[in-house]
């Protein structure tokens, strides 16, 4: 019978990895989750100690603030001012406007414009956002 003080004690693959930070936020991005639902999640891991020490449970709550700067808002429409910049923040480091199409979704109530990507090798992308306009002719 090995025990863990032998040099060749290999340890259980079966036992519970404790989540990192970036395991973490790569798990919850996987998932789709929204800010409420993030910290949600995070706490329950927490609660079942899959979690490392260091785990911040509450970022989910200002993840957005690195995107913010590329989003106005003026006559309650609430759109991107810079497309080029975001697409660079989230990551893609060269924005070709001809691999993308927009989407334009509206009802009496709201409107939401997104980029779509033509592979759809990446996720839509919010460009503009109202629960308030009205249609003017």
């Amino acid at each position: 019978m090995k025990s863990e003080n032998d040099s060749d004690f290999e340890a259980d693959s079966s036992s519970p990895q404790r989540f990192n930070q970036q395991k973490l936020n790569d798990l919850i991005r996987e998932q789709n989750l929204s800010k409420e639902s993030s910290e949600l999640h995070a706490s329950r891991l927490n609660e079942k100690n899959l979690l490392q020490p260091d785990i911040n449970i509450t970022f989910y709550r200002k993840r957005d603030k690195d995107l913010l700067p590329f989003y106005s808002e003026e006559n309650n429409l609430v759109f991107c001012n810079n497309i080029k910049g975001l697409l660079q923040k989230m990551g893609l480091s060269e924005y070709t406007p001809d691999e993308w199409r927009l989407f334009i979704d509206s009802s009496r109530r709201s409107l939401k414009c997104v980029l779509l990507h033509n592979g759809n090798k990446y996720g839509s992308i919010p460009i503009g956002h109202s629960t308030s306009m009205k249609e003017e002719y």
